[in-house]
């Protein structure tokens, strides 16, 4: 499929509208032109009742300029190509950010690169905004709290890593403590979590217990060391895993 811009002719005089139709339909065939105005209310119906993508307007409109018009606008949302016999409107024009300014009588040369500029920088801000689209996609994936599954007798849970407090060892059992102080006890040891949780932020501070670090509020060294976890819970720390823990948290 071809696509196509949708445009809008907007000039008092009929006949520099005509000659502008009639450029576009004979050099641009990729131009949609959907639809012309005249005055203050026709633009401004037109605007408010169509999309285009492109606007030629004239500045000068009879008593009034084009600039009185589109401050009226709440957002311009289209891109404008000015037309008129005078250059002293092209700063102020520019103040738009118009793609180009064309001086009265329009030729097709002129017109041609005019379109084809309009479609550089179209694909431009597409390009930019799929890049934007694919960044917002993968940090999405990245900040998205990462998941396990843990089995018990009641079936599979799903759970969120972040929400993980600890886990304590008893034996051949294992209890995940939550952040909302639920407990789920999973037959599987310690150590079988203490490698799946390792990527996690997850450390081994004593033979019994797994702490997720980001919950960690309080390390304390009296006593040989431990540590106070955010539900107010403080666990012990063992002297082998005391020198890890702090390299962990980054402390010198």
């Amino acid at each position: 499929m071809i696509e196509t811009l949708k445009c809008i002719i907007i000039d008092d005089e009929q006949k520099d509208r005509e000659n502008i139709r009639m450029l576009l339909e004979s050099y641009c065939p990729q131009v949609e032109i959907i639809g012309e105005a005249r005055d203050r209310q026709s633009i401004l119906t037109i605007l408010s009742q169509l999309k285009p993508d492109l606007v030629f307007v004239d500045i000068q409109l009879g008593a009034i300029s084009i600039f009185d018009i589109l401050n009226e606008l709440d957002s311009i949302t289209f891109k404008i190509v000015f037309v008129t016999a005078f250059d002293k409107y092209a700063i102020q024009g520019y103040q738009y950010d118009a793609i180009d300014y064309l001086l009265k009588p329009v030729e097709a040369k002129r017109l041609v690169k005019v379109i084809d500029k309009t479609f550089r920088l179209r694909d431009r801000l597409r390009s930019e905004e799929n890049k934007i689209d694919e960044f917002k996609d993968l940090y999405a994936k990245v900040m998205e709290p990462a998941k396990i599954s843990i089995t018990d007798a009641k079936g599979v849970h799903m759970i969120k890593t972040i929400d993980v407090l600890y886990c304590v060892s008893d034996g051949n059992y294992t209890t995940f403590i939550m952040i909302d102080e639920t407990e789920i006890v999973i037959s599987k040891n310690l150590k079988h979590f203490e490698t799946k949780l390792k990527d996690y932020s997850f450390l081994r501070i004593h033979k019994s217990y797994l702490v997720n670090l980001n919950h960690i509020d309080f390390l304390a060294k009296e006593q040989g060391g431990s540590v106070v976890m955010k539900n107010g819970k403080s666990l012990p720390v063992s002297r082998n895993c005391k020198k890890e823990l702090y390299k962990k948290m980054n402390i010198l």
